[in-house]
């Protein structure tokens, strides 16, 4: 059978676009009695949540509002909705009570969402001629046919047929440790974070590599679990995120828009530089009746502890408009990216990447107040100088090595190393797709039908999010959402990002499916065929 379309990955950007794809198609028109058909592969049982919202502990918080986490781009309030027709006590399983569009809520509840709207697609569809077919199987290659159809290679030998395909296969696995893999005390991957307080004993001593937002969720459920020992995160600047403050009200009467940047980028000769960018967001901070405060910005030169006890102070008094404008630079920050010449780009990585992601990827402050109790209890500690680890086996412990003065809050035993007795690998997933060992990623390199980005991910076209292949030619009838669009959208690590390339390529898609089905007879809408 000749598929319409083959999804290939089902957690929540692959679910995000099926259902913005059937909204887009019930608005279509469509030939009678001729489904279109839709592979969804996806080898666990229940589409939606994928790894990143999968069951877990409630303490694992999202670490965007209500307002901003929805599957549908033009929707914003649909999760929102969905929480609230939810019974009271469906929601206390997850520990919520009362909540409101600014309130950050477990991610294992947004993975519930996904999961009804997967149903909820399915549904639709069915009553609308659009047949989705869910492949419990994982799709280890993409070959093109002679005829340019593709063909879907699983792991246990079977092959589907489809016209084109959109891959949503998710993270690669992180491969920053590859010595330390397979030990039984190393986690490669903090999530599910239920895993380290099942795994890891109450007083043992544990170190946390990262200390950015997957490290908090990692330290926030060891210690809600009831560990008691040492934790101590590791990175080469020992910086904590920024705190999001509670304050944080505000909407933009007009939010950023593509017009900004294009007219920035005309009055510049078509180019925009990293300068260019900040000036932006300032003007907008004015526009809110703010200013620009460099030293918030930028965040304060101290230990982590110091740090985080200044960030709380800040994020309880005020609302922080800088935080506010750079949320809103989500809607643009893609064509920002593009925009920068390639020098732009590898300054940003050079140097601003790191503060970057410090500063602009907050976390809550609810949990902010829980490490700072940690701190001080003395069951936390942040180093700087991070430099590497290995594992002995004389002292059945990881040697954790400092390069220089270790910026902590706890006396180390020694000046150069620290020893624990488990390892978290939370120093995010792998954006380099020559290192991975994911056989579809693999296959598609070697294949020569994609390309690494020297950004990050695979190169893609900005206009489509199609594969250009290892000439540099677009193929149009493959195209990626997802975490290895890095290289091309920037900021793919934020849901209502990949909600929004989502709902652009279920539109293109869509309406191609649409004039496809024009071209074979007669048509009726899809919203008539389903009252039928």
């Amino acid at each position: 059978m000749l598929a319409d379309i083959a999804v290939i990955g089902g957690g929540s950007v692959g679910v995000s676009f099926l259902a913005q794809l059937v909204s887009c198609l019930r608005q279509q028109e469509r030939v009678v009695g001729k489904p279109i058909t839709v592979l969804l592969f996806e080898p666990r049982s229940r589409p939606g949540a994928g790894n990143a919202y999968d069951e877990d502990l409630p303490t694992n918080l999202l670490n965007i509002p209500v307002r901003n986490m929805s599957a549908y781009a033009d929707d914003k309030a649909h999760f929102q909705r969905w929480l609230e027709a939810q019974p009271r006590s469906a929601r206390a399983h997850f520990d919520v009570g009362d909540f409101d569009s600014n309130s950050f809520l477990p991610r294992p509840l947004f993975g519930r969402y996904m999961e009804n709207v997967y149903q909820e697609a399915v549904r639709e569809g069915k009553a609308s001629g659009i047949v989705i077919r869910h492949v419990e199987q994982r799709a280890i290659g993409a070959e093109k046919t002679e005829n340019g159809a593709w063909r879907v290679l699983c792991g246990d030998g079977d092959c589907y047929i489809t016209s084109r395909v959109v891959l949503c296969n998710g993270n690669l696995a992180s491969t920053t440790f590859p010595a330390l893999e397979g030990h039984s005390h190393y986690f490669n991957d903090p999530y599910p974070v239920r895993k380290l307080a099942e795994h890891i004993e109450p007083d043992a001593t544990v170190g946390i590599i990262g200390s950015s937002l997957s490290a908090v969720d990692a330290i926030v459920a060891l210690k809600e679990a009831g560990h008691r020992g040492m934790v101590t995160c590791f990175s080469r600047n020992g910086r904590l995120p920024s705190v999001r403050s509670a304050q944080n009200r505000t909407t933009l009467s007009s939010k950023l828009t593509s017009k900004d940047v294009w007219n920035l980028a005309e009055a510049n000769g078509g180019v925009l530089t990293l300068e260019h960018f900040f000036s932006l967001l300032a003007s907008h901070v004015e526009t809110l009746g703010g200013r620009l405060d460099m030293a918030d910005v930028l965040g304060p030169n101290l230990p982590a502890r110091e740090a985080l006890d200044h960030e709380i102070e800040v994020s309880q008094r005020q609302e922080r408009l800088w935080q506010v404008v750079c949320s809103a630079s989500n809607d643009v920050i893609d064509l920002v990216w593009q925009l920068l010449s390639e020098e732009e780009r590898r300054t940003y990585h050079q140097t601003w990447r790191s503060l970057w992601m410090a500063r602009r990827a907050t976390f809550p402050l609810q949990n902010a107040l829980k490490l700072q109790r940690y701190f001080r209890q003395g069951t936390l500690n942040v180093s700087s100088g991070f430099n590497g680890c290995r594992y002995d086996e004389t002292s059945r412990t990881f040697h954790i090595q400092l390069n220089g003065p270790a910026v902590a809050q706890a006396q180390l035993p020694m000046p150069d190393s620290l020893q624990v007795d488990y390892v978290v690998n939370a120093t995010s997933f792998s954006l380099d797709p020559s290192s991975t060992q994911d056989d579809l990623v693999s296959q598609l390199l070697r294949s020569g039908y994609a390309s690494s980005d020297p950004f990050g991910g695979v190169r893609l076209d900005y206009a489509t999010g199609c594969l250009m292949d290892v000439n540099g030619e677009v193929q149009s009838s493959i195209s990626l959402l997802g975490s290895l669009a890095v290289g091309t959208y920037f900021w793919t690590l934020s849901m209502d990002v990949n909600a929004r390339l989502a709902h652009a390529q279920a539109q293109r898609i869509g309406t191609q499916l649409g004039q496809k089905a024009k071209a074979f007879g007669h048509i009726e809408n899809f919203d008539m065929v389903s009252s039928k």
